[in-house]
């Protein structure tokens, strides 16, 4: 097997054989599915892809087929692979539409509430009373990305720091909602190289 067929988040298909006498599966092929041009080349993307990738390994335990999760994080990948814009809010949002195929998408804000309670998933105008909270210069940035469409999450704009207060809290986020998922690291990395 090519060792270039393991890069992050590579599109492979992979074949087994089964062994009834065993109960077991060996693998019998592997071979790419589509070739990704720029994740591979690009340090930005690359770091962006192995936390996508520790995302997706740390939150889905399922092992049965889900076509419809398929088919989003291929095109995920694919849409990393050909961005044109600049992709220091693609992880974001990645994270955000990812929780509504794992159950727990937040609540889009009503009014003016100014506040977002992470334990809840839903936006609130008293503060919780827990430290799990998206508040201050996030809010706004944030609401921003619920709203616009994946393909557009370039044109959300912040500050760094509210990029990196956001990416805490949707990396706390998902510890809440999923239960005995392991820490997520890769995040310290992409925030030393993105942000």
């Amino acid at each position: 097997m090519k060792m270039s067929l393991f890069q992050p988040l590579n599109l492979v298909e992979l074949s087994f054989d089964k062994d009834d006498r065993k109960g077991m599966r060996t693998p019998k092929s592997l071979e790419r599915l589509q070739a990704l041009n720029a994740i591979p080349f690009d340090t930005f993307k690359t770091c962006i892809a192995l936390f996508m990738a520790e995302v997706v390994v740390r939150a889905i335990g399922e092992e049965e087929s889900n076509p419809k999760l398929f088919s989003f994080l291929m095109n995920a990948i694919l849409m990393l692979d050909g961005e044109k814009n600049v992709t220091s809010n693609f992880h974001l949002k990645f994270m955000i539409e990812f929780s509504s195929h794992l159950g727990f998408y937040p609540h889009k804000r009503l009014s003016n509430e100014t506040y977002f309670d992470l334990s809840e998933g839903e936006f609130t105008n008293a503060e919780p009373i827990h430290p799990y909270v998206v508040r201050g210069e996030s809010v706004r940035p944030f609401q921003e990305l619920l709203d616009c469409p994946f393909e557009q999450h370039y044109n959300v704009k912040m500050p760094n720091n509210s990029r990196r207060e956001l990416l805490q809290n949707l990396v706390d986020y998902y510890r809440l909602h999923l239960e005995g998922m392991k820490e997520i690291t890769s995040h310290k990395v992409l925030e030393a190289v993105l942000i």
